[in-house]
């Protein structure tokens, strides 16, 4: 088995197992060098993902932990306008629909039939 070394020698190594690749030695040796790649790869995005992870669950904690603004009152929880505006629309959407219960449109047909 060759002995993967990094610099110049790493690339004479690869360029002649793909050359010999038909051979079983150079066909393992190549084998092996994709495996490791691959195994570097995984454990490359595993190390970030885990970095960003603990990164943004520190940035949760430190929101969590800053003191919140008690000196104006807090906003309040329901709207009368908004909520009787909401009361409206569902109500007009009942009108309608009741409407074109009652007169069906003669310009739509059942998809059904």
């Amino acid at each position: 088995m060759m002995n993967m070394k990094f610099g110049p020698d790493t690339m004479k190594g690869v360029r002649e197992m793909l050359a010999n690749r038909h051979e079983p030695e150079s066909l393992r040796s190549l084998a092996d060098l994709y495996w490791r790649g691959l195994l570097s790869i995984a454990f490359c995005i595993i190390t970030l993902v885990i970095f960003y992870g603990v990164w943004d669950l520190l940035n949760v904690l430190n929101a969590l932990s800053a003191s919140l603004d008690t000196s104006a009152p807090p906003p309040p929880a329901l709207d009368r306008a908004a909520l009787n505006k909401v009361i409206q629309g569902f109500e007009t959407r009942q009108v309608q629909f009741d409407a074109l219960r009652k007169n069906p449109s003669a310009g739509i047909s059942d998809p059904s039939r």
